[in-house]
């Protein structure tokens, strides 16, 4: 496959967006590069799979090559490739809509994540909330998912996941601690308080969901994977799904209070009522079930 020859290159040009972050790039680049030998050793004898199979039929299909400069995600949901359309880097993303029951029944009825990625990368923008703009999208039937979809997206250099920054600075440390991951959790919190406020839910907000930007020494924040982002009024328990969504992959049992009670205080800073409504949610208490007292109470044998 072309991904194999295009990998390390791929590699290389990812590393350079982590030294803005101040990350330890001698590290990372060890790391990366265990990862690409590894794969261009093993890809000879290793078999496409199915999910890969899925994608590059797509490709085909949709694009009428499949000339990927690089497979970034594979999953029975579906792919993501880099591609160059029309002289310029781009995300070519397959969505297979079978992941389970309820998406291949929505699909069903007329469920359409990829016009609704399309319609909502749109309505955001205008609302000056920052994504990654979705260009084109459409229908593409394939033997393993016939009603897939697909959309072709905007690529922004130098950027990677909220998430893969956090784990970069602060590896196995699940609260912001790390200077620059309190900065971004502060921002991805600020950021969640405007798409509400402007009439959006996002439904999926968490930090794989968003992407770390580098520019000039500085770095920002944009919304991305907007097939879940609906248009409606952000009521408290709205309001408190994506808070919930978004916290999971940073509370710590140790200090679980501490964390949700700081992510508030971001989120509201001179609304305590709000601040109070959101943490009586039935959302939020499970939460702190989930992370707190749960955690506590001895084991079963004990009992």
């Amino acid at each position: 496959m072309q991904v194999v020859e295009h990998s390390i290159n791929w590699q290389t040009r990812q590393n350079h967006g982590f030294e803005a972050f101040g990350l330890n790039t001698q590290t990372l680049r060890e790391v990366t590069d265990v990862e690409a030998t590894s794969e261009v050793a093993a890809a000879p004898s290793k078999p496409a799979t199915r999910f890969e199979d899925d994608l590059t039929l797509a490709a085909v299909k949709v694009l009428g090559h499949s000339r990927f400069e690089d497979v970034l995600q594979v999953s029975r949901r579906g792919g993501l490739a880099l591609i160059c359309d029309q002289g310029e880097l781009k995300v070519f993303k397959l969505i297979g809509c079978q992941a389970d029951w309820k998406k291949r029944w929505a699909r069903h009825v007329g469920w359409n994540p990829a016009r609704r990625a399309y319609r909502m990368s749109a309505a955001l923008a205008a609302c000056e909330i920052p994504v990654c703009p979705i260009e084109r999208h459409g229908n593409v039937g394939l033997p393993n998912a016939p009603r897939a979809v697909w959309t072709i997206s905007h690529f922004v250099g130098n950027a990677h996941t909220m998430r893969h920054v956090k784990e970069s600075l602060q590896p196995g440390v699940r609260r912001a601690m790390h200077p620059q991951v309190k900065t971004l959790f502060a921002d991805a919190l600020q950021m969640l308080r405007r798409i509400h406020d402007a009439g959006f839910e996002h439904r999926d907000y968490h930090a794989g969901n968003l992407l770390v930007i580098s520019r000039d020494g500085a770095s920002e924040l944009r919304l991305v994977d907007l097939e879940t982002v609906v248009r409606r009024r952000a009521t408290v328990l709205r309001r408190a799904r994506d808070i919930k969504r978004f916290l999971e992959n940073f509370v710590d049992p140790e200090i679980y209070l501490e964390v949700i009670d700081e992510a508030l205080e971001l989120y509201a800073p001179d609304e305590p009522d709000l601040r109070a409504s959101i943490r009586s949610t039935p959302r939020m208490k499970a939460l702190v079930d989930k992370r707190g007292v749960r955690r506590l109470k001895p084991p079963r044998h004990l009992r």
